[in-house]
């Protein structure tokens, strides 16, 4: 079997797919990416300081935001338009920094207030992760030196008191000081460039406070004994952002207290946060046993933030590369297929806000409610229009569904994660997959193999929804009835094919499957495979089906009035027939409802 600690991000793996989640990334890209006056107006901001000075916003966050999803979808379309988009915004915001050497939409007399740490963290990842993707190296080092110069601006303000500095998250007021501390993941970055003690340093420093000014989160999280709800702060994404920041301090400092600290965390947040949805709080954007509280009749509108559900995803990609355990996976699936595709707007008015799109829904209600329509995190850009956080950060969500699909280790064996109709190509494999999955009635995953260079293996995900599976090549036939597993080719020198099988039989989620001795037994869930069903309905009044596991497991696949992309038929214990959809796909019409936990009495 696989060497844990071996699996690594998917560096050389090449992707092409052409499936529902491919046409979701073309479609932003086209609507949101391409779009060179969004990105003026962004950095726009940047050329005019002081902006953000009387709401403590975070408009400065929008331009490295979408900068860092934007490198991630041309990492795996490759797609020259977009490069030559991003090299020009690139050059634009290099003209926004200041002579001293900061990149801001706060003023020197106001700076480090509100979010303005935490936007410069943004300027930071955007322009990083651009580096990874930068053809002109003059260009590049020319970036390089501007971030260094944005920096080594910060390091000079923030230290001790005792040195007559700035205490970094005592800056600000918002979250005792989590949004400041997220800074870190960037400074390790730049150590990794540049092989500069000092950032290293300022990295170590942020580190000592772990995470807030009162308490140490990280401190918190190795000693596991209080559930992220019970933190004194519970902002989720923002504290997911600063352990994102430990994952990668521990990789350079091969620090296994620091590792078992992010596992811990991500466990923790896992156990107590995830919805039915894959996305984590109930309680507007924050951590509160969400994995009880989705049942919670009072929680509505602001709910199930996109933010969250790509930083998630984000993490449990990076819980996956540190531990190779598929679990990680697992929720990333249920994530991309359900909360994060349901951000994506069927309908986009291209007229309004003076003419900037808005492509993202912000929330995902759980129960009867329609789809709500507030804009998350928006700001005005000017007197025209305005934009959002999610909006932003959401193009990072779709370009990871590809880049998360696989990975190797270090002796070049390829795990298939996430099934996608398209072909993976590595330095020793290349496997093209022809699957409808999870939508279709037939889910079958079909792959051919045109270059497979022993001794190389090829490990397929078994999920933990799928009871079986099965794995049929070269007439050898491998069961596996253990979920959270991988069935493995070996052996192999030749061109061949295979057919890999997943249980998609249709099967009720109750509470108690989510929380045990929750008290509630009044609601359920339809899953079949990853995918969450829901009710697309107009109702006033949240309705009443009797469904029963048996009614479930019954199930048939149909077609459905509604647009979708999967639907299922069942009759309830009273006989009233019930058409379900796919949760991304209910409540994207006006005046329609979405209703993922089905009341039953």
């Amino acid at each position: 079997m696989y060497n844990q600690t071996d699996v690594r991000f998917a560096d050389g793996i090449r992707y092409s797919y052409n499936d529902a989640l491919s046409a979701e990334l073309d479609k932003l890209t086209n609507v949101q990416l391409y779009d060179t006056r969004a990105w003026q107006k962004f950095v726009l901001l940047f050329k005019n300081p002081g902006v953000d000075d009387h709401d403590r916003g975070w408009r400065g966050e929008y331009w490295g935001k979408m900068m860092r999803g934007a490198c991630f979808t041309y990492s795996v379309t490759r797609d020259e338009k977009l490069y030559r988009v991003l090299a020009e915004t690139c050059r634009d915001m290099l003209t926004a920094q200041d002579d001293l050497g900061r990149f801001s939409t706060y003023s020197v007399e106001k700076e480090f207030d509100g979010w303005d740490v935490w936007s410069r963290k943004y300027i930071m990842l955007g322009y990083i992760y651009f580096l990874e993707i930068c053809k002109n190296q003059e260009f590049a080092d020319e970036i390089l030196a501007a971030v260094c110069r944005h920096a080594d601006y910060m390091i000079d303000k923030f230290g001790y008191a005792e040195e007559g500095k700035l205490i970094l998250p005592a800056r600000t007021n918002f979250w005792d000081g989590l949004n400041n501390c997220s800074i870190m993941e960037p400074f390790v970055f730049l150590y990794t460039l540049t092989d500069e003690p000092r950032y290293l340093e300022f990295a170590e420093y942020i580190r000592s406070f772990g995470g807030t000014l009162k308490a140490n989160l990280f401190d918190l999280a190795y000693e596991n004994k209080l559930p992220v709800y019970k933190y004194h702060v519970t902002k989720a994404y923002e504290m997911i952002s600063c352990f994102e920041g430990l994952a990668e301090y521990s990789k350079i400092m091969n620090s296994e207290r620091d590792r078992q600290t992010v596992i811990n965390f991500a466990d923790n947040v896992l156990a107590n946060e995830s919805t039915i949805l894959g996305c984590l709080g109930c309680q507007y954007e924050s951590f509160d046993h969400a994995a009880a509280e989705q049942f919670n009749e009072t929680h509505t509108g602001i709910m199930q933030e996109t933010c969250v559900t790509v930083t998630w995803m984000k993490f449990m990609w990076q819980l996956y590369r540190i531990t190779g355990d598929p679990k990680y996976m697992d929720e990333f699936e249920i994530s991309m297929y359900n909360a994060m595709s349901a951000s994506l707007r069927r309908h986009i008015d291209p007229e309004a806000n003076g003419g900037i799109a808005l492509p993202i829904h912000s929330y995902n209600p759980l129960r009867h409610a329609p789809r709500f329509k507030e804009v998350g995190g928006y700001k005005n850009l000017d007197d025209k229009s305005w934009y959002g956080c999610c909006v932003c950060i959401s193009s990072a969500g779709f370009a990871l569904e590809a880049t998360a699909s696989a990975a190797t280790d270090k002796i070049g064996n390829l795990y298939l994660n996430l099934f996608r109709n398209g072909t993976v190509s590595t330095n020793a494999v290349d496997i093209t997959l022809s699957t409808g999955y999870p939508y279709a009635e037939d889910s079958t995953i079909h792959g051919k193999v045109t270059r497979y260079d022993l001794p190389v293996k090829i490990y397929l995900r078994h999920p933990k929804w799928s009871k079986t599976a099965t794995l049929k090549f070269s007439g050898i036939t491998i069961t596996s009835d253990k979920p959270g597993s991988y069935l493995c080719i070996d052996g192999l020198g030749e061109d061949f094919e295979f057919d890999y099988l997943l249980d998609m039989t249709p099967y009720a989620v109750h509470p108690s499957d989510c929380v045990p001795d929750t008290g509630v037994d009044h609601y359920i869930a339809v899953r079949r495979g990853p995918l969450t069903y829901a009710l697309d309905e107009t109702l006033d009044a949240e309705p009443v089906i009797p469904l029963t596991d048996e009614s479930i497991k019954n199930a048939k696949y149909t077609s459905a009035d509604t647009e979708c992309r999967s639907a299922l038929t069942l009759t309830a214990a009273d006989g009233t027939p019930v058409t379900l959809i796919d949760y991304a796909s209910a409540g994207q019409d006006d005046g329609h409802n979405v209703c993922a936990w089905i009341k039953t009495k």
